[in-house]
């Protein structure tokens, strides 16, 4: 039977009760569509894996000698994660380069000799009843067709899928972290980019503080809580020069930093920093500093009679930092933040 009309036969049956039936009803067939045939013992149920734990693996689909590929079976509804040490477990025994673990209508593909954890080594995941058919009969002829197993087809396209899905999955973080970057130092040339869209819009240029101070005082909030779990910074580099970070002296090694930064600044820019941090059109509508001692959770700036507001965590004090550095002209780059 047509691999077509077989999926279309079990979208339109209820789901098999057990995974005895699961693998008569739904996964037999669709191994038949795709070339296997049981009566050339080219389908094996119940195959021995061997291995120190023994055990037998559902289905075994099988080359001249050894098998090229072990499929282990679920009944429909079941949760596939509980059993993915399972699977590759009873390949890693067979030497397989393929394995699958599935519920009938659930497919999980892996290649379980590739390096990292199990997730990392799954290629492919299909649903029988949503998927379009089209893309789903592709899959499987791609994934588990006969004559692709046994050439080493698909492990060569498999080994390709997974390389490119890493390759996008690192672009993604990368690009989610600068942006990120991007936001909170805030960086130069997407500043100059809102100030020219701003001057088109108004035929006024906002300055650099103003459109800095918008991009770290607009955060989405899941970038916030996700700050709070950054690791403390253990020193940075300003100008050239490596300096360490305590807490021995703060609550935090972050407000550490943030009050040796603002000291050093306050060396090149003397009462201008002071007033700056002061003013609230300078900062976030709220001034950075008091003359006033308000609370034991505010610093002095060493020498200056004037109090750092530090009611931060490391991440936001970190980020005070890098914007008192752009309030006074510098880019936030010239601040680097050590970590272990």
């Amino acid at each position: 039977m047509p691999l077509q009309q077989t999926l279309e036969i079990i979208r339109s049956r209820p789901d098999p009760r057990d995974e005895e039936n699961t693998k008569f009803q739904i996964i037999t067939p669709i191994l038949c569509g795709l070339g296997w045939n049981p009566a050339r013992q080219e389908i094996l149920y119940e195959y021995d894996v061997g291995g120190k734990d023994g055990g037998w693996v559902d289905i075994a689909l099988m080359g001249s000698r050894h098998p090229v590929a072990l499929i282990e079976a679920k009944r429909p509804g079941a949760s596939l994660g509980q059993h993915v040490d399972q699977i590759l477990r009873y390949a890693f025994y067979q030497e397989v380069d393929i394995c699958v673990l599935t519920t009938g209508l659930e497919w999980w593909f892996y290649l379980p000799k590739e390096d990292g954890p199990p997730m990392e080594q799954r290629f492919a995941t299909l649903h029988v009843r949503e998927d379009l058919i089209d893309q789903l009969i592709d899959d499987l002829e791609t994934f588990l067709a006969r004559g692709r197993l046994l050439s080493g087809k698909v492990k060569r396209r498999a080994k390709k899928v997974l390389q490119d899905r890493r390759q996008a999955d690192k672009i993604n973080a990368e690009l989610i972290t600068l942006w990120k970057s991007m936001l909170t130092e805030p960086d130069s040339d997407l500043v100059e980019l809102v100030r020219q869209r701003m001057h088109e819009k108004i035929e006024q240029y906002p300055n650099h503080d103003q459109v800095a101070v918008l991009f770290l005082s607009s955060l989405p909030q899941e970038i916030c809580e996700q700050d709070s779990r950054q690791p403390p910074p253990t020193g940075f580099k300003l100008w050239g020069k490596h300096y360490t970070v305590s807490s021995k002296d703060a609550d935090t090694p972050g407000i550490d930093l943030l009050i040796k930064v603002t000291g050093m600044l306050y060396q090149q820019h003397g009462e201008k920093l002071l007033k700056r941090l002061l003013d609230t059109s300078s900062t976030t509508k709220k001034p950075y500093a008091s003359y006033n001692l308000d609370t034991t959770e505010n610093k002095e700036v060493k020498n200056t009679g004037i109090y750092l507001y530090t009611n931060l965590n490391n991440a936001q004090a970190c980020h005070r930092a890098k914007d008192i550095m752009n309030i006074m002209g510098h880019p936030s780059s010239d601040l680097e933040i050590l970590y272990d």
